[in-house]
């Protein structure tokens, strides 16, 4: 009989999460399939991916703070469920607007379920074990994301592209019913739920994602507008003491505000690199699918490998030295690829900035999710994991939107559009270098501040 352990819990955990991660990579690779049988153009299947970015983005701060009300595993149980229900809709989908509506509720479930691990990790493993558990977490996210895009083109080529979503319903199957065993349950400890804060933040949240994924003339107006919601829900919180929707309070923290900077920028590099990264090489370099697949494929292969020791390593040593080690890669990887693309170098030095990167991924996210979440006393777990993973997302969304509008904008000039492009990512990830360096030594709870 299978019993709560945390060992045990972490697969089950883990199960969830590679199918969430799966289902972000697994989608690209079916696009034209996807437009050629429902229609839609250009539009429509931008918004099959952005519909679903908008609303996984949006609702984490609500969720986080779900988990301390509800119990994390009752909500990330919840969620995994949903996703289950959402991804078999997605599949029954009968026009290009119907895709898009399930996704955006598929989106809303990823949501439910994504800041619960953290929360469930912190409350499983001792300050000693976190960074090995940790490490394994990043480990099955590199390989989700490298397995996505083969078993979506195996899908779509011997199936039918509504088996990219199917295949997760039984997935999910799976990791409910491991997460209903292996996961300890606990009480929800939380007085009260900030109804006000929860409007204020998701409706600017909701208009800030939106101006950013939309680029329309309607994009500065509610980036405006967004901004005044953000503020008045920060001087909202700033009054809500120990029922504040998202413990703001841990900005007084370096662990938790250096981390929280360097993850966003890590985000936001990583993502945002890919589509420059991937049409220069296609269309620029005449590459096929399979070769621009290989050249970047060293970047899952080495965060795979190397993501447990480098869990192990913080364990022992702490997370500041090796998360300002993975920094300084991740800004060696895109200076790299940078210089391969403007100087028009043999594409296939990608190879080693792409190497560079999946070993910038091992060293850093470990460490960052370690420090941060060592910051945050237990009861304030959920909300700080929900605003550790908006700050993320929100970050991620900012350096793709700022990408696709360069490279739209410049597409006349290549060279031109790809300088810009990788000159401020480059900027970014140097930006997160900063923020690495203003880490705390140690994973003690001696920083963490009280609301």
């Amino acid at each position: 009989m299978l019993l709560p352990s945390r060992w045990g819990g972490l697969m089950a955990l883990l199960a969830g999460f590679f199918v969430i991660l799966l289902d972000t990579t697994i989608v690209a690779v079916a696009s034209p399939s996807i437009q050629a049988d429902l229609g839609g153009g250009v539009a429509g299947l931008f918004w099959v991916t952005a519909g679903y970015l908008l609303a996984f983005s949006v609702p984490l701060l609500v969720a986080g703070r779900l988990g301390d009300l509800f119990d994390p595993k009752r909500v990330y149980l919840f969620g995994m469920g949903a996703f289950a229900v959402t991804s078999a809709l997605c599949g029954l989908a009968s026009s290009i607007g119907w895709l898009i509506a399930f996704r955006v509720l598929q989106g809303l479930a990823a949501a439910a379920m994504s800041p619960q691990p953290l929360t469930l990790i912190r409350r499983l493993f001792a300050e000693d074990e976190r960074g090995r558990a940790f490490g394994i977490w990043g480990s099955v996210a590199a390989a989700a994301t490298l397995l996505g895009p083969i078993l979506g083109g195996l899908l779509t080529a011997s199936l039918d592209w509504r088996w990219i979503f199917w295949v997760n319903v039984p997935l999910c199957l799976v990791a409910v019913v491991l997460g209903i065993r292996l996961i300890p349950g606990s009480q929800g400890g939380v007085a009260r739920f900030d109804l006000l804060g929860a409007a204020l933040s998701t409706a600017g949240l909701s208009l800030l994602v939106w101006a950013l994924l939309s680029w329309s003339s309607l994009s500065l107006p509610a980036t405006v507008i967004a901004v005044v919601l953000l503020v008045c829900f920060y001087f909202r919180e700033r009054g809500e003491g120990a029922n504040a929707l998202a413990p703001l309070h841990l900005y007084r923290s370096s662990g938790y505000s250096a981390a929280s900077l360097a993850m966003a920028s890590l985000g936001a590099t990583v993502l945002a690199m890919a589509l420059p990264t991937m049409l220069y090489i296609q269309e620029v370099r005449g590459f096929g699918p399979i070769e621009a697949a290989m050249v970047m494929a060293p970047d899952a292969v080495l965060a795979i490998l190397l993501s447990p020791p480098c869990g192990r390593w913080v364990d022992r040593v702490g997370g500041r030295g090796p998360a300002i080690l993975g920094m300084s890669l991740l800004a060696m990887s895109l200076l790299l690829i940078g210089l391969v693309v403007v100087l028009k170098l043999n594409p296939w030095w990608i190879t080693a900035g792409a190497a560079l990167l999946g070993a910038a991924n091992a060293m850093a996210w470990s460490p960052l999710s370690a420090i941060a979440m060592a910051s945050v006393a237990p009861g304030a777990a959920g909300g700080a994991s929900g605003l550790f993973n908006t700050v993320r997302q929100v970050g991620a969304v900012a350096g793709v939107a700022v990408t696709g509008a360069v490279l739209a904008g410049l597409g006349f000039n290549p060279t031109l559009a790809f300088g810009v492009v990788f000159g401020f990512i480059g900027l970014v990830a140097v930006g997160g270098l900063v923020a690495a360096l203003r880490l705390p030594a140690s994973l003690e709870m001696s920083e963490s501040v009280g609301s």
